[in-house]
């Protein structure tokens, strides 16, 4: 009973790397930040007309806050996993050719 369950965990922690790693390297998660960050043309206009008119002028005023952000602690640490994992078999596949590389000549 307790090796299904182990087996069913270990699964589950690989389902949810693999769904964050997916996730980080098709820049979802970028993507939404610098959407967050456009203005649209009409708060643009806005802003324009403001400026025009000589009003004091606050960022804030623009920036509508609609969007829900759904990261939590979870997402932030597999992603933060993901992005180091990364990096050590980055290093260690670019060494290994280093090796590979001094065997041929």
């Amino acid at each position: 009973m307790s090796g299904k369950f182990i087996k069913r965990c270990f699964f589950l922690i690989i389902f949810i790397f693999l769904c964050s790693y997916f996730i980080y390297n098709n820049g979802y998660y970028e993507y939404h930040l610098h959407n967050k960050s456009d203005l649209t043309k009409e708060q643009i206009l806005q802003f324009e007309r403001d400026v025009k008119d000589g009003r004091d002028i606050d960022i804030h005023s623009y920036l509508e806050d609609n969007t829900i952000d759904y990261s939590n602690q979870l997402t932030k640490t597999t992603s933060l996993v993901n992005i180091k994992l990364n990096d050590y078999l980055k290093n260690i596949i670019s060494e290994s050719f280093k090796i590979f590389e001094k065997l041929v000549r």
